[in-house]
């Protein structure tokens, strides 16, 4: 029997976890891989909920764990460089022990970074996935920094993928395959929506909002100032409209904490987080998703669920027709959010728009490419 190619994916925050999952479960099934699996960042602190336990009640076993984070660093861009430092110390050794054959690095973060720049340092073929996407923020510039660290492509749309090949990337090794976490949405089984809003003490009667927010690292002054105005606009429209809001937690970013306080003496609902299938419900079920998450640009387009996209955090994503955007004014977030809830024509708009990330079976895509690809030379080279 032929030996198994190993695998190993990182996995720092619930962002990344749950859009990963998919592909993890369809490398654990495999007769022609082996799953191998770090955990590392928001994961293992107990302030974010210590999702590592979630990842193992999800049947995977986590074999290495990497803490990044340190309580005396802060929560400012220079904590984020020591962070990343330590994941790069971290994955040398966790690399040297697990011996993978191909690194399984995701999107834009600072452990994913690192485990591609060791990778290409130890000659260990990287794959990437969501490459290509443009942002505007540092999220980009890390994103495509990884991209020429990495061996493999996989685009989760056209434009991203001709993006990755404009960047110098063998086209031969660059495929669309969808975003992952749309193969989560398909394979969820369906509630309703009074025993998903039962669950987190929600009334299934109340129009709701969902609210999530991340600091810009490049705006990381201004991070309080932008989330007391979301939350300012947010509070005079559940007033006005007798509604309700749900609030989670900001990622750990320069900045991040600073919105989690923020959040925890508004009055509004808040929680650490909650696992992906659940958020995933309580989207369907769901009236507006407002602030800054690529949830409201990937996910809620699938659900036609309208967006309120809050700043430059997603400013140059690709999207649906579901996505407002605005800046950090309050009367214009209030006036986005009733567009969303009351415009019947737009409404109708976005119930019939498409997801521009779908493309039907990721994982099993992504898989079979893994399974049976020829490996590129490890050492790259620019193609124009």
């Amino acid at each position: 029997m032929a030996k198994k190619r190993k695998i190993l994916f990182i996995t720092e925050r619930r962002a990344d976890y749950s859009r990963i999952k998919p592909i993890m479960k369809a490398v654990q099934e495999s007769k022609k891989l082996q799953l191998q699996l770090v955990a590392t960042g928001m994961h293992l602190l107990k302030y974010f909920g210590e999702t590592k336990k979630v990842i193992r009640k999800d049947g995977f076993t986590v074999d290495a764990t990497i803490p990044i984070f340190n309580e005396k660093d802060g929560n400012d861009g220079a904590s984020m460089v020591k962070a990343m430092g330590r994941a790069l110390v971290g994955m040398a050794d966790v690399l040297k022990k697990l011996k993978p054959d191909i690194i399984f690095a995701g999107f834009d973060l600072g452990a994913n970074f690192a485990a591609a720049i060791a990778g290409m340092h130890m000659n260990i073929h990287v794959s990437h996935i969501q490459g290509g996407e443009v942002s505007g923020t540092v999220d980009e510039v890390i994103r495509h920094a990884i991209t020429k660290f990495s061996h493999i492509h996989f685009a989760a749309t056209e434009k991203s993928k001709k993006r990755i090949i404009r960047l110098g990337e063998d086209p031969k090794y660059v495929f669309n395959v969808g975003s992952p976490s749309l193969d989560t949405i398909l394979k969820t089984p369906q509630v309703s929506k009074k025993i998903i809003f039962k669950k987190y003490s929600l009334d299934p009667k109340k129009k709701t909002i969902i609210l999530i927010q991340h600091p810009v690292t490049t705006e990381v002054n201004d991070v309080e100032k932008q989330i007391s105005i979301t939350i300012k606009a947010i509070k005079k429209v559940i007033k006005k409209h007798n509604m309700q809001a749900l609030a989670i937690y900001s990622n750990n970013d320069a900045g991040g904490k600073k919105i989690v306080k923020r959040l925890c003496s508004s009055g509004i609902r808040v929680l650490p987080h909650i696992i992906f299938e659940d958020f995933l419900k309580i989207l369907k079920n769901s009236d507006v998703l407002v602030g800054n998450s690529s949830s409201g640009i990937h996910e809620a387009p699938s659900f036609g669920l309208p967006t309120v996209n809050i700043g430059t955090r997603q400013q140059l994503r690709e999207r649906g027709v579901n996505v407002i955007d605005t800046d950090h004014d309050v009367q214009n977030i209030i006036k986005c959010i009733e567009k969303s809830l009351f415009d019947k024509k737009f409404i109708t708009k976005v119930k019939m728009g498409k997801n521009p990330y779908y493309n039907g079976n990721t994982s099993k895509k992504v898989v079979k490419i893994l399974e049976n690809l020829k490996f590129p030379s490890i050492q790259k080279v620019i193609t124009y």
